[in-house]
């Protein structure tokens, strides 16, 4: 591996040993985790704070949903 790769190996485990391959159920706890996060007091985190840690979220189930899409179409 060069150093500019980067080893998503732990990312796939995790993927396969918590929630079985199954994209859509990790994206499930993704929307969860957002829906959440909004019900934390709101003196815990800044609203900026709050606003970035809910885009980070929302961006990461983003790129699952398409990585789930592309195996379905080359399915």
């Amino acid at each position: 591996m060069t150093p500019n790769e980067i080893n998503l190996l732990p990312l796939l485990s995790y993927f396969e040993e918590c929630h079985e391959g199954d994209l859509l159920s990790f994206t499930q706890w993704l929307d969860k985790a957002i829906y959440m996060f909004h019900y934390l007091p709101t003196d815990s985190f800044s609203e900026t704070e709050r606003q970035n840690v809910c885009h980070v979220l929302m961006e990461l189930k983003e790129a699952v949903l398409e990585i789930h899409i592309a195996q379905n179409n080359c399915a």
